[in-house]
């Protein structure tokens, strides 16, 4: 997308097409690297849904989810809504229960809240000024030479 400012400059836009985990957590990166942001999500927000639908298991956020996490300034509060997985559990055949750990002695990953991680997500994106929110927008066509998005609203 570009947002004509003049006939000799054009502004660049990034088009973010999905509010998840990851159209949020990129919207955040781009906005924060200056460009101008629109992400574009099908299902209402969120933040403000009475009922979210979508996946409801929790997420295992590892060592590189945290980083990303890091850089935009979300780990500690991400982190300290979290619970420690230090093993998985293997159950044989005959009962027997064995734990593999996750990595070296104290090290985990974490188990987070899915929805509550993307409404953070969110929440971090909208803060930027370069960032608009476009929630019940579903993309329905786009063309890749004019950069023309078509959405369903």
């Amino acid at each position: 997308m570009e947002r004509s400012t003049s006939r000799q400059s054009r502004k660049k836009v990034v088009a973010v097409v999905g509010g998840g985990l990851v159209g949020a957590l990129n919207a955040c990166f781009f906005a924060k690297r200056g460009f101008d942001v629109e992400l574009f999500e099908s299902r209402e927000d969120i933040r403000r849904a009475k009922i979210v639908k979508g996946r409801s298991i929790n997420l295992a956020l590892s060592h590189r989810g945290r980083q990303a996490l890091k850089h935009i300034g979300l780990e500690e509060k991400i982190v300290a809504q979290g619970i420690p997985m230090h093993a998985r559990m293997i159950h044989s055949l005959n009962g027997k229960q064995s734990p593999i750990p996750y990595g070296r002695k104290g090290q985990y990953i974490l188990s987070v809240d899915r929805a509550n991680l993307n409404k953070e997500l969110l929440t971090a994106a909208e803060t930027y000024p370069n960032t608009k929110m476009n929630f019940d927008h579903k993309l329905q066509d786009w063309n890749a030479e004019t950069g023309l998005m078509t959405f369903a609203r």
